[in-house]
């Protein structure tokens, strides 16, 4: 069991920057572009797919999203491509468990295996950090053959990756559906792939986005946003797709864009094909991170209508706005759309301005609902539980922190977000997550996880001691963030030398707050062409 918790430009410029990044733009004037937002060189949104070599199959290429099957058996990892080597980017599905079985126990010197097993030791460990040497996707030491199980092509710059499972019970003794989301900016597009909901036995690895025998790279039919007549707008994906989340049903996904100062709406119909519906403009520049807001039991319970609700951070306003989701169900036809309902300023920062991620600590509200026994009176007390908010701002650096207040009534709901502190940590936050450590209890506790690209460091934040519990020493461009459902293990990509950090988190381990394992081994930034 878990241990737990504007228009697509034309093709002529997409080729001309291919050529110009080739050869114009220097690996780390890229990166340091890369540590703003995971990168505008020059225009991204304007990229060749046929220019440059396939890339490898079976290797990380500047990870850019991780994310971790809903069974717990795989994790994904999107290579962005950033400097244009390939004529494409990647996501490869590897076998988390036998992953897991080689990560060393350096904090047990009973166990025989002890400190890095068949690993042996890490001689770089200033500029890759960790006791052992890295696991070889290729050839690791369990003799077992390469642990990438699936891959397939997808565009350049991609920014993030998000798995959904269809909702209701899991199944039994079939593959399932759930679905990885992309939000690729050299095409742009959201693109999807389906993927098995492996917490059924005997599920697979597959990677299926339409491909043919004659290429591995995903079908236009599983780019969402690049065709206009498959929606009753007549609308295209805006340029720069970064964020994205997810209604808890998962038939809505939001996405931001970072040089539009738009949102995208894209449906998520499970017996369909996702499609753009709606793009909401007028927003500040930088639109970046985006977390969903779950729906309170009690509205559940009551089956009265409720429109889901997101919040959203941008790099050039000081304010978290509120998104609402209607699915227009009572039109005919229907038309999805999004409409800004509220906006809260941050008022804490010297600045407030250049935010980056958001999450949203549900923790509370959840545990007060499960206690309820579906009492109506007492889920609607559980619904005034606040949520809490976690922010990565860059000025200065810090996590911006606030809470969201639920309102009911016999028929209505209404959310209200409130921004009162900031705690200081170190420069060049970019993602943050809510995860969960084990304590000397031997119990999980949650805690608030912030990236810090520029200064190499993984923020581990306590939300009920209001204190930073540890700063894990990273390589260089720590970026995306997963959990292990399993084991107290988080998984950081580093972008700039493109392989996967383990993370201890278990409080009772002397190795607790460092990273014990490299999945894939470390390379340097290639020179242009």
């Amino acid at each position: 069991m878990p241990w737990q918790h504007p228009p697509v430009p034309h093709s002529a410029c997409r080729s001309a920057l291919s050529r110009a990044a080739r050869s114009a733009i220097p690996p780390f004037v890229a990166l340091l572009a890369a540590a703003g937002a995971l990168g505008t060189v020059a225009s991204a949104g304007c990229v060749s797919p046929g220019d440059g070599p396939s890339p490898p199959a079976n290797e990380f290429y500047y990870p850019a999203g991780l994310a971790i099957s809903p069974g717990g058996h795989s994790m994904f990892v999107v290579n962005s491509d950033f400097d244009l080597q390939y004529n494409a980017g990647t996501v490869i599905a590897l076998d988390l468990d036998r992953i897991r079985a080689m990560i060393p126990p350096v904090w047990d010197t009973d166990d025989p295996r002890y400190p890095c097993g068949v690993l042996g030791d890490n001689r770089q460990t200033v500029l890759y950090p960790g006791r052992c040497a890295a696991i070889d996707l290729q050839a690791p030491a369990d003799g077992a053959g390469t642990l990438v199980a699936a891959s397939t092509q997808i565009g350049a710059f991609a920014t993030d990756a998000l798995v959904l499972v269809p909702p209701g019970p899991a199944p039994t003794g079939t593959e399932g559906g759930a679905r990885l989301f992309i939000p690729v900016r050299g095409d742009p597009s959201i693109t999807w792939i389906e993927i098995a909901d492996d917490r059924a036995e005997g599920t697979t690895r597959k990677l299926s986005c339409g491909q043919s025998g004659d290429s591995p790279r995903c079908a236009g039919a599983h780019r969402a946003g690049e065709n206009a007549s498959s929606n009753l707008r007549g609308a295209v994906l805006p340029a720069e797709p970064y964020g994205i989340a997810a209604t808890e049903s998962g038939d809505a996904l939001l996405v931001t864009h970072q040089t539009a100062g738009a949102v995208s709406l894209v449906t998520n119909p499970w017996e369909g094909t996702p499609t753009l519906q709606f793009v909401l403009g007028g927003f500040s520049y930088g639109a970046l991170g985006i977390a969903a807001l779950p729906v309170p039991a009690y509205v559940r319970s009551r089956g009265f209508e409720y429109n889901p609700a997101f919040l959203t951070t941008f790099r050039a306003s000081a304010e978290v706005d509120t998104v609402r989701y209607y699915n227009d169900q009572a039109a005919a036809p229907a038309r999805p759309f999004v409409s800004r309902t509220a906006v809260a300023p941050i008022t804490v920062n010297a600045s407030g301005v250049d935010s980056r991620g958001i999450a949203v600590d549900s923790h509370d509200r959840i545990a007060c609902e499960q206690s309820c026994d579906a009492d109506i009176e007492c889920l609607r007390a559980c619904s005034e539980v606040p949520l809490g908010v976690f922010i990565a701002n860059r000025s200065p650096p810090s996590i911006i922190v606030g809470e969201v207040r639920t309102r009911v009534g016999d028929t209505w709901a209404d959310d209200s977000v409130t921004i009162f502190d900031s705690v200081p940590i170190r420069f060049g936050p970019s993602k943050v997550q809510i995860g969960q450590v084990i304590e000397d209890d031997g119990l999980p506790h949650r805690r608030v996880f912030v990236s810090c690209f520029d200064s190499r460091t993984v923020v581990i934040y306590d939300p009920a001691r209001l204190r930073i519990d540890a700063e894990v020493r990273t390589g260089r461009g720590p970026h995306a963030l997963a959990f292990d459902p399993y084991l107290p293990i988080a998984y950081v990509g580093h972008f700039t030398d493109s392989y996967v950090g383990a993370i201890d988190l278990d409080r009772r381990h002397s190795s607790y707050g460092t990273i014990i394992a490299s999945i894939g081994a470390p390379k340097p930034p290639r020179e242009s062409k």
